[in-house]
């Protein structure tokens, strides 16, 4: 999990240190940075901070510059050619942190150094995790063993409360737990009967998730608050038995037909349809089929609309089979899932412009996160072929989204169809072996740059802010297609690889996708954005002010 942490930094603005030095060799015009990490729970000097510096928009699997702070909690890293880098510091049982970064919520700035700069006086503070602990009991009072514990966290996604889980721990002989790495915040702890197809226990049987103090509702459940370095004790659940309302059974066959999996462990699960609040593993019905006869039986479902997943755990791919299953007021039978080796999709690429003529691409197809879709068998990356061309091999039924990848910064996707149908906007759905085929895409280089600067209230640069560009097309719906960039230490932006059309331009103080991804949330703030437009091949400036919520509010 993403951890971030408070820090303080002394900015270009009111720090002349930082800016652009003459190199005593006219040669050398490599930059270097060094800086001290400090603890900010005690001050002291941190040792073994691993400090590392990518150059901005590197794929991540390139080998950054690192270095280990000493024991006066000192760093130095030389030798770095001239570019925009993000700057991350991260320590065991402390949160990891970013340049720029002076709230949890916020995003941290980008790093620009000028040919043959020196920057030797940063500053980062890094804050302490927070740890809960206590036990989990049964209703007389025995401590659970192999009980899981989760941390989690209340979110906003589009406006609407969720329950972000994150660390969890399992309790010991004695009903011990321990949840550690714990950012500051408020959350919900949940307890977990000890169930599950690799962890069978009879104990489990007679109860149900659980939250602190002792509610099956996460909506009356009791909020913890953290601070940094909090080790906060006691928090002692009892696990709530099973409510005597009448559930049904769900029986079924899975049909093998993948001979490379023949023997595989096959696993049914069943998932709520539609936008879960809590997205909890323990609370989804599952059941191993049969190994000779394939058939499955799922007990104790409460009345509703689930999605059955079959997925087999073969020395081969992962594949995946779902249907839609309603439970009214009887048992449901025959549910029959079908796991197959999928279908292949042949791809063509046309390659427009220069840079994206000369690109090494990557095609893959990306499991939708539309609501109510559930894809376990994972993506798919394209085999390339001798022509150029991909095919996406053994695709299970499913709703996706494609992505072509390269190292090339102003290469975007163009345009992608498939039976006269427009797969940018909605999406490769594959469904009993049939989908779109075969595809054609346009990626292309001719693409414009926007870069700008962002000041705040005072009309001084904002580093760290987040700028956002809204396209005005029906994609504007998927914040997945908005480009994104933080300003650096000078305010400073630039985003390339913008395709060519109308976009709104704001400026967040911070870092949240699923505010700024909520048009009813954008709306009030239109007024601050910057409309423009921008043709292939432009570079085009904006000035932003950063957008403070809370103040804008008021």
């Amino acid at each position: 999990m993403a951890l971030f942490a408070m820090c303080f930094f002394i900015f270009p603005v009111i720090c002349p240190a930082q800016q652009p030095q003459s190199s005593s060799n006219e040669n050398d015009q490599t930059c270097t940075i060094a800086g001290t990490v400090l603890s900010a729970n005690t001050g002291v000097p941190l040792k073994k901070a691993h400090v590392v510096l990518r150059r901005r928009g590197e794929e991540p699997n390139k080998h950054p510059l690192t270095a280990t702070t000493d024991a006066s909690g000192h760093f130095s890293i030389g030798k770095i050619p001239a570019d925009r880098y993000d700057l991350v510091i991260g320590r065991a049982n402390y949160l990891e942190m970013q340049y720029g970064q002076d709230q949890p919520d916020k995003p941290g700035a980008i790093l620009s150094l000028a040919p043959g700069q020196k920057i030797t006086d940063l500053l980062f503070r890094l804050h302490r995790t927070a740890v809960i602990t206590g036990r989990v009991l049964d209703e007389d009072g025995d401590p659970v063993r192999e009980a899981e514990v989760v941390a989690g966290a209340r979110t906003m996604v589009r406006g609407k409360p969720k329950i972000d889980f994150g660390e969890r721990a399992s309790t010991n002989d004695l009903g011990e737990y321990r949840v550690a790495d714990l950012a500051p915040g408020r959350y919900l702890i949940v307890a977990n009967p000890p169930r599950g197809m690799w962890n069978p226990s009879e104990q489990g049987d007679d109860y149900v998730p659980t939250y602190y103090p002792r509610t099956t509702d996460s909506v009356r459940a009791s909020t913890i608050e953290v601070k940094s370095g909090d080790e906060i004790t006691g928090i002692d659940l009892v696990l709530a038995s099973k409510l005597p309302t009448r559930t049904y059974q769900i029986h079924g066959r899975v049909l093998n037909s993948l001979t490379e999996d023949v023997g595989a462990h096959i696993v049914v699960m069943l998932y709520p349809r539609g936008n879960r609040d809590v997205d909890l593993a323990s609370d989804d019905k599952q059941a191993i089929t049969d190994m000779k006869t394939g058939a499955f039986e799922i007990k104790d479902v409460a009345p509703g609309q689930y999605v059955a997943v079959a997925i087999s755990f073969g020395e081969g791919r992962r594949h995946g089979a779902m249907q839609n299953v309603d439970v009214i007021a009887s048992d449901v039978d025959a549910v029959s899932l079908v796991l197959t080796r999928g279908i292949d999709i042949p791809v063509r690429v046309a390659l427009e412009g220069k840079s994206a003529a000369s690109a090494d691409i990557i095609v893959s197809l990306i499991p939708s996160e539309d609501e109510g879709n559930i894809n376990f068998a994972g993506g798919r990356r394209g085999v390339q072929q001798s022509d150029r061309s991909f095919v996406l091999k053994d695709v299970d039924d499913g709703s996706y989204s494609l992505n072509i990848s390269s190292p090339c910064r102003e290469c975007y996707l163009k345009s992608a169809r498939g039976n006269g149908v427009d797969l940018l906007e909605r999406g490769v759905q594959v469904a009993s072996g049939e989908a779109p085929s075969p595809i054609s895409l346009v990626y292309s280089s001719n693409s414009g740059t926007l870069t700008g600067a962002v000041t705040n209230k005072d009309d001084l640069p904002a580093p760290g802010a987040l700028v956002v560009l809204v396209p005005e097309s029906s994609s504007r719906q998927k914040p997945e297609s908005y480009k994104t960039s933080t300003t650096d230490q000078y305010g400073h932006f630039e985003i390339r690889g913008v395709p060519p059309g109308h976009y709104q331009a704001f400026a967040w103080e911070k870092d949240d996708e699923d505010s700024y991804g909520d048009p009813d949330f954008r709306k009030p703030f239109e007024s601050m954005a910057e409309s423009f437009d921008i043709a292939g091949n432009e570079q085009k400036s904006v000035q932003l002010k950063m957008i403070v919520v809370a103040d804008s509010a008021n």
